[in-house]
């Protein structure tokens, strides 16, 4: 009777443990505009090359939010950033967005015109391994959404959900990430074999 007591109060423990450390040891977060560019998403998954290096001084309606945890098994991210900008800038990062390309294994791949969603845009990654990465354009505001998501479900998402495909995570249930309809101009993890079509 006492062994079962003490069992059921281990399992009971780890129980509520688990989740914690299943959220690894490093969690990040900020919204703070100064903090812009200090993120601790592994190359593997992406380079982020869809966001600016910086944020224009002259940009107006600045929004901003990141959030990193690594896990044990999964890492979870998301990065937000929203600005408008001046028509030559705006003009200037559209011309920027739509020549971005990445040189891998895979050969050279570029973004292509972003699918799904309620803007126009570009993206780096559709779906691939639960990763999004792309810039939204709403023409007449000359205002630009940038967004990178790694395995993070819609309800944990801290920004306007407008700005998610359609498809967003579609079969993160199952773990069916490799489909043709998957994308990453960053060429796959493994090499050339892995990298999603068109």
């Amino acid at each position: 009777m006492g062994v079962s007591i003490v069992f059921m109060l281990i399992l009971m423990a780890a129980a509520l443990i688990l989740p914690y450390l299943l959220r690894g040891d490093v969690r990040e977060s900020a919204n703070d505009i100064s903090k812009y560019g200090q993120w601790a998403v592994p190359e593997k998954y992406s380079r982020l090359l869809v966001f600016p290096e910086n944020v224009p001084s002259s940009a107006e309606n600045v929004q901003y939010f990141y959030k990193f945890e690594n896990g044990w098994t999964r890492p979870m991210c998301q990065i937000y950033l929203s600005c408008t900008l001046s028509q030559e800038e705006y003009e200037a990062e559209k011309e920027r967005l739509a020549g971005l390309s990445f040189q891998s294994e895979a050969g050279t791949l570029s973004v292509r015109e972003a699918r799904g969603f309620a803007y126009p845009g570009y993206s780096a990654i559709e779906g691939y391994d639960f990763c999004y990465e792309y810039a939204l354009l709403d023409e007449p505001w000359n205002h630009i959404v940038y967004v990178y998501t790694m395995n993070t479900i819609k309800q944990d998402i801290k920004f306007d959900k407008n700005y998610l495909p359609d498809n967003y995570m579609e079969g993160f249930e199952e773990l069916s990430y490799m489909g043709l309809d998957r994308f990453t101009m960053y060429g796959g993890y493994e090499g050339p074999e892995t990298a999603a079509g068109e």
